[in-house]
């Protein structure tokens, strides 16, 4: 009854306490981390593989998977909603998880414990014990002397006649995961910057001689001024060159040449040479003579069925209502161009229009094959073949995150830098009076850390040297790897196992 009604007296908490709790322990929760990794990892395979066969593989053997590989071809993962919010969610996680962690690092740093037990010290991998004939307090007082010799920060305090002895360096080392972790957030933060104000264009096609936007509310454009390639004897483009302009509303903003694996930097823009083809210069005038086209054309990422091994391009003209077709010749021996129907020679291309709307002054289709400089009549229209000319295919990618990646990259080695360079070394210990004299016995907070068990091992020597004590060390894990069949009261180094 009694129980009852003080279950009945605890006040419940307001609505908006619970749930700020329960976001809370689901943001500090390991198991939902893991499922966001995993979520994450899932979603940067999916954006992977979408640039390779894979997916096309997978709908050649699983037909009824047609429509989703569409769909995953078209989705572009690393700008997408989930992409962008699975990083944020990671990104307040780690923040939520450092700040609680704050607290207790801080504490440990300041205002250590400085009481410990014999169990602790009975059960440590390492530790020693120091006999002496002096009091308690003067060896105690030594130990703390010779330990701040060594740069340790010590603090002890009585408890039950005896001292307990806590002993530290480098605590400020501790601090060293806090530009760690904020530099994983970083890290999502330019990720998620990147996907939401980044752009990469893997096939960016501009005709030597011609400035096309680059689009993306940039206001930028890149005009390319020259291009060159040097081929080996067997006719393979050994390496090719594209001088280019970077202009903002007709002001440059850089220049240069780029070649494969040397791109061109501007601000948070880079270019890299990805490629390159044939174009052709087409001018195109109506009846009256007004010109209505003049276009360099990239031939080669499209092809004709008439000439399917050929460079081709298409091009539509509302103000003809027309769409044009330009089909160059095969210039591959492999390709056997002499077998082609169109028989088109070197200086020659083929043109088609085709009306595409209700408007369009032709009845039908007309075609013609066409030498450079020369000029034929397609209907109502003037076509111009000018000259060949070629193109350069650019990849060009925006990340806006980059500036902040590169603070990550330093927060990162600097927080490791810190963290394994200068690690928080330990040491607990208990002196206390015995019937022959003193008896302290030191252990290193260094649970599976080796090189902290080796540097207490040196901290220990320097004291047996300096101090009239005998040392006996202790060191469980050898002995148990030497004779598993030890106990640990035999793992002492220098006694004998008990008959």
């Amino acid at each position: 009854m009694a129980q009852a009604s003080l279950a009945h007296s605890v006040p419940s908490r307001p609505p908006l306490e619970v749930a700020v709790d329960r976001v809370w322990r689901f943001l500090c929760s390991v198991r939902a981390a893991i499922w966001e990794i995993a979520f994450l990892a899932v979603l940067v395979l999916v954006g992977t593989l979408r640039g390779s066969s894979v997916p096309r593989w997978i709908a050649d053997h699983v037909p009824f998977t047609e429509d989703l590989v569409v769909r995953w071809y078209a989705w572009d993962v690393f700008v997408s909603l989930p992409f962008m919010g699975i990083l944020t969610l990671l990104a307040v996680a780690i923040a939520i998880c450092t700040a609680n962690r704050a607290p207790g690092i801080w504490t440990s740093i300041s205002r250590p414990t400085v009481a410990t037990t014999q169990g602790f010290l009975r059960n440590a991998e390492s530790s020693a014990r120091l006999t002496s004939e002096r009091p308690r307090q003067e060896l105690a007082a030594d130990l703390a002397r010779m330990m701040r010799a060594e740069r340790y920060r010590v603090l002890t305090e009585e408890r039950n006649g005896e001292t307990h002895l806590y002993a530290d360096r480098f605590r400020w080392g501790k601090l060293g995961t806090f530009p760690f972790h904020l530099a994983l957030i970083l890290v999502l933060v330019g990720g998620v910057v990147g996907a939401r104000w980044g752009f990469r264009e893997t096939d960016f096609i501009v005709p030597e001689g011609v400035t096309r936007e680059l689009g993306h509310e940039t206001g930028v454009s890149i005009r390319v001024d020259d291009f060159s390639e040097v081929y080996d004897e067997l006719g393979v483009a050994k390496e090719y060159r594209s001088d280019l302009t970077i202009l903002r509303e007709e002001d440059v903003v850089s220049t240069g040449s780029i070649t494969v694996n040397n791109p061109l930097t501007f601000g948070d823009t880079t270019i890299y040479q990805s490629g390159f083809g044939q174009a052709v210069r087409l001018q195109v005038a109506d009846q009256s003579g007004a010109l209505i086209l003049d276009e360099s054309l990239p031939l080669g990422p499209y092809t004709a069925k008439t000439n399917p091994d050929a460079p081709a391009a298409v091009l539509d003209i509302p103000p003809a209502g027309v769409q044009l077709t330009v089909i160059a010749p095969d210039a591959n021996p492999a390709n056997q161009p002499e077998l082609d129907q169109l028989r088109l020679r070197s200086g020659q291309m083929y043109l088609q229009v085709r009306p595409v709307n209700g408007s369009s002054p032709l009845a039908g289709v007309e075609e013609s094959v066409i030498r450079q400089g020369e000029t034929v009549a397609l209907g109502d229209l003037a076509v111009t073949f000018v000259r060949e000319k070629r193109f350069t295919v650019l990849q060009v990618a925006r990340n806006p995150g980059i500036p902040i990646f590169i603070a990550a990259s330093l927060l990162l080695v600097g927080g490791l830098a810190v963290s394994f360079y200068f690690p928080h070394r330990r040491i607990r210990g208990i002196v206390a009076a015995a019937p022959d004299g003193t008896v302290a016995t030191l252990a290193p907070m260094a649970r599976r850390d080796w090189s902290a068990q080796k540097v207490f091992g040196q901290v220990i020597d320097q004291i047996g040297q300096a101090l009239p004590v005998a040392v006996e060390r202790t060191d469980r894990e050898a002995a148990e790897r030497a004779e598993p069949g030890r106990t640990s009261a035999q793992t002492a180094v220098g006694l004998e196992p008990i008959a």
